[in-house]
C-alpha cells in the first residue's frame, strides 16, 4: 500500500529479484518466485483505500513515496484501533528504492489483530502522512468430518489464503498418546492455485490409529513471519476395505481390516462366491501388516475362478467385527496382428485390464512346428498400470513361418498365478 503518489513507476528489489513494481497510477505488481529464483506469477492490485488484507498474509508492506534524497530517518509508528494505543510500534522504515521507503506491519506484533490498524508517517521527525488498513479473515478450511481408515487417507484444505504467503505448512497428529506422532518438519501444503492449499493425510504415517486426527495450519510470509489460520479434527473409523480392480487376471485379491484391537491373536476372512451359497467356503487365516491392520488374501483359484460376487466376513477371536464383499471380472483383452510378414522381424502382444496388484506377466510362445521345441517364457514389460506388452522377435524362433502361439499367464506378488489370456499370430514370407 502506498502513502502518496507520484509520476513515475518505483522499482523494489530484494536480494536482487524484482519484488515490487510502484506504477504512476499507484498500481502495484507484484512479483512471485519460486524456491529457485523462477518467476512464478505477476499480480495486479491497486493501491488505494480502503485497504484490505487477509489475516494469513502474516504482515503487509506500507511504502512512501517521493522522499527527498536528503532524508535520513522514516518512521511508520503503527497501532490496532482496538484499545487505542496500547499495542504501538514504532517501525524503522528501509529505503528500498529512490525516494521510496517501506516498513513492514506485521500481526504478532499486536496479538494478531482483525479489524483496523493505522499507520502514522514520520520523515526526520516530522508528520508527512498516513494510512490506515483493515484485516479481516478471508480463509474457508475444508476437510471431511469422518474417514476410514480403508480410504487410505483424507484430505484438507484452505481456501483464500493471501497471495502473498509463501508457505503453507499443516502439522498432524492424532489424539492417541499426544503429539507422539507428529511429522517434523511440518508437511509443507501444496499450493493448488493463487489462493489454495492443500494437504494429504496418509493413516500410515500415523500408525493406522483410530479416533482424532488433529490439523494445524500456518501460514508464512516472506519474510519467514507465521501466524496460525485455523485447524480441523476428523474422526478416523475402523473397517473393512479392498482395492476396486477385481479382475481374474489379478490372481488374487486382499481384504483389509482395519482397527484391529491391539490385543488380537489371530484374525480370520471366511470367503465364499454367491454362486452356490458356501460351497466354496475357504476359512483364510489373516496376517498383521501394521499396527491394527490385517490381511487376508483371497486367491480366486481356490474359488473355482468364478466370477460375480465374492462375499467375506471377518472374526478375531470367534468374534463377528466386519464385512466385505467385491464383484469379480473377467475383462481383459489381448492385441495383436492376425498376419505379419517374417520380413517385418518381430511382432508385439498386449494385455490391457489387468489389476495393478499384478507383479509379473510371461508369455510363452512357440510356433506349432515341431511342438513346443522352441518355446521361450518371456516376462512382459508393464507400460501402464494395467497394461503389459511383449515383442516376438523371429530369429528367437529359428525364423520360422507358419502360426506362432502365444499363452499369458499372471502373478501376484505371493507367486500365485493363473492363465490369463492367449493368441495365434500367422507369419507369413
Amino acid at each position: 500500500m502506498g502513502a502518496t503518489t507520484q509520476r513515475q513507476t518505483v522499482y523494489i528489489y530484494n536480494q536482487g529479484r524484482l519484488e515490487t513494481e510502484i506504477r504512476p497510477d499507484n498500481s502495484m505488481l507484484q512479483y512471485t518466485y519460486d524456491k529457485s529464483g523462477n518467476l512464478l506469477k505477476r499480480s495486479r492490485g491497486y493501491s488505494s483505500e480502503p485497504y484490505l488484507f487477509s489475516t494469513t498474509a502474516q504482515s503487509y508492506d506500507v511504502y512512501l513515496k517521493s522522499v527527498p534524497e536528503s532524508t535520513q530517518k522514516v518512521e511508520f509508528p503503527t497501532w490496532t484501533a482496538q484499545a487505542d494505543q496500547d499495542d504501538l510500534e514504532w517501525i524503522p522504515g528501509e529505503k528500498v528504492g529512490n525516494g521510496v521507503w517501506k516498513a513492514t506491519v506485521m500481526y504478532s506484533r499486536h496479538g494478531g489483530q482483525k479489524g483496523t490498524y493505522i499507520t502514522h508517517i514520520y520523515a526526520d521527525g516530522k508528520y508527512v502522512g498516513g494510512t490506515s488498513a483493515q484485516v479481516q479473515d478471508s480463509q474457508r478450511i475444508i476437510a471431511p468430518q469422518e474417514a476410514s481408515l480403508a480410504d487410505g487417507y483424507y484430505e484438507v484444505s484452505v481456501e483464500g489464503v493471501a497471495r502473498t504467503v509463501q508457505e503453507v505448512r499443516f502439522p498432524s497428529w492424532t489424539a492417541n498418546n499426544d503429539q507422539d506422532d507428529l511429522e517434523n518438519p511440518w508437511i509443507i501444503g501444496e499450493k493448488i492455485d493463487d489462493t489454495t492449499w492443500r494437504i494429504r493425510v496418509p493413516f500410515s504415517k500415523h500408525n493406522f490409529e483410530t479416533g482424532n486426527y488433529f490439523t494445524h495450519i500456518y501460514s508464512f510470509d516472506k519474510y519467514g513471519n507465521i501466524g496460525g489460520v485455523g485447524g480441523t479434527v476428523v474422526n478416523v473409523k475402523g473397517g473393512a476395505g479392498g482395492s476396486t480392480e477385481t479382475d481374474l487376471s489379478g490372481v488374487s485379491y486382499d481384504v483389509f481390516m482395519y482397527g484391529v484391537d491391539p490385543q488380537a491373536q489371530h484374525v480370520y476372512f471366511p470367503t465364499w462366491t454367491a454362486n452356490q451359497d458356501q460351497d466354496d467356503i475357504e476359512w483364510i487365516e489373516g496376517v498383521k501388516v501394521a499396527n491394527g491392520v490385517w490381511k487376508g488374501t483371497v486367491v480366486y483359484a481356490k474359488h473355482q475362478s468364478e466370477t460375480g460376487n465374492y462375499i467375506t466376513h471377518i472374526y478375531t477371536d470367534g468374534k463377528m467385527i466386519g464385512y466385505w464383499s467385491f464383484n469379480v471380472t473377467n475383462t481383459v483383452t489381448v492385441e495383436a496382428p492376425k498376419t505379419v510378414m517374417l520380413g517385418s522381424l518381430f511382432y508385439d502382444v498386449t494385455i490391457s485390464g489387468v489389476p495393478s496388484n499384478v507383479t509379473d506377466v510371461k508369455f510363452p510362445t512357440w510356433t506349432d512346428s515341431n511342438g513346443q521345441d522352441d518355446i521361450q517364457w518371456t516376462s512382459g514389460e508393464r507400460i501402464s498400470p494395467t497394461s503389459w506388452r511383449v515383442r516376438i522377435p523371429f530369429y528367437i524362433h529359428n525364423n520360422e513361418t507358419g502360426t506362432y502361439i502365444t499363452h499369458i499367464y499372471a502373478y501376484d506378488a505371493y507367486g500365485n498365478h493363473r492363465a490369463v489370456g492367449g493368441m495365434t499370430v500367422n507369419v507369413g514370407n
